[in-house]
């Protein structure tokens, strides 16, 4: 039987010189009745462009295969359009607020607080929300899930149909709070941050990793009856970041150019080399990076300009 497609407006507010912010939504529904609700959200950082493929890749598939949805997919491909349009992480309006720190919003506030809270609202009382982003600029990460401490075990449990490489369970604060996640679990609303690195040489190959891994998700959910990766066994590792004392921060000493050895996604030991610090002009190595002990590379600079202090990686040590 064929899904029903619609789409529709969930807000739209007038910006300075004659500019209006709209965000859409499409709408995937079952014709013979839905048996819950999921969202899958992107785009609220505007230079972050992974969730365009991942969106494609899922509505495809439902698209090749519409007997088999059993539930609504809602898809909002671009919460920060006006950011999409010119490649810019924030809200090009003037003020240039980060949106992902803004909500859960207010009806009668500012355009960005009033878009917030629409958004939220259409999204709120979903099964599951799936908040998709691409990392920051200059730097790669493994296909990660995040979810928020309240509920975290419970979320990091639900997150391993999904097949990320690490689930980071976040701790609670005010930044995350008013971020899109964090504002929809404090409504009860189960939502996860979904982190997929756009920066390898073939993206493609990561959007496709994610998309079978939702898909496995909507067919453990009861959504969906048709191509799925399969679920995860229980006894299979997928690591999972529960305290501070998880993660170590790694960062250079010298200023250069940062030329990163390939580790992303490796169990490194102590002492083995994340990439090199150099100076062109003089043609020496200012700093050999070292993993200052063993762990899991799951956040690594890309190559780059650095300075002290700049974050060169994140590791997983498992206690």
């Amino acid at each position: 039987m064929a899904v029903i497609r619609e789409i529709s407006t969930v807000a739209s507010v007038a910006l300075p010189i004659n500019e209006t912010w709209t965000v859409r939504r499409c709408r995937y529904t079952p014709a013979q009745g839905a048996a819950g609700r999921v969202c899958i959200a992107t785009g609220i950082h505007g230079d972050e462009m992974m969730g365009q493929l991942i969106v494609y890749g899922v509505v495809s598939r439902i698209m090749e295969q519409q007997e088999h949805l059993h539930g609504v997919v809602d898809v909002y491909p671009m919460l920060n359009p006006l950011g999409l349009d010119v490649g810019e992480r924030l809200v090009p309006s003037g003020t240039r607020l980060d949106m992902n720190r803004a909500f859960p919003g207010t009806p009668e506030g500012t355009p960005l607080e009033s878009m917030c809270y629409r958004i939220v609202e259409d999204m709120r009382g979903a099964d599951l929300v799936l908040d998709v982003h691409a990392s920051t600029q200059n730097k790669s990460e493994l296909f990660e899930v995040r979810v928020n401490a309240q509920g975290g075990e419970t979320l990091a449990q639900q997150a391993r149909a999904l097949r990320p490489e690490l689930i980071w369970v976040y701790p609670d604060k005010t930044a995350y709070e008013a971020s899109l996640t964090g504002a929809l679990t404090a409504m009860g609303t189960p939502a996860m941050i979904v982190e997929a690195d756009e920066r390898r040489r073939r993206p493609q190959d990561v959007a496709r990793r994610v998309v079978d891994g939702i898909f496995c998700k909507l067919a453990e959910m009861g959504l969906w009856t048709g191509e799925a990766a399969q679920p995860p066994r229980a006894d299979e590792d997928i690591p999972c970041i529960r305290t501070a004392e998880d993660v170590l921060r790694i960062t250079c000493e010298h200023p250069g150019v940062y030329v990163p050895a390939d580790c992303i996604g490796e169990w490194v030991q102590e002492g083995q080399s994340l990439g090199q610090i150099i100076d062109a002009l003089e043609g020496v190595v200012r700093e050999d990076v070292k993993a200052p002990c063993a762990g899991l590379v799951f956040s690594q600079r890309s190559y780059s300009a650095v300075y002290p202090g700049t974050l060169i990686a994140r590791l997983f040590r498992r206690k």
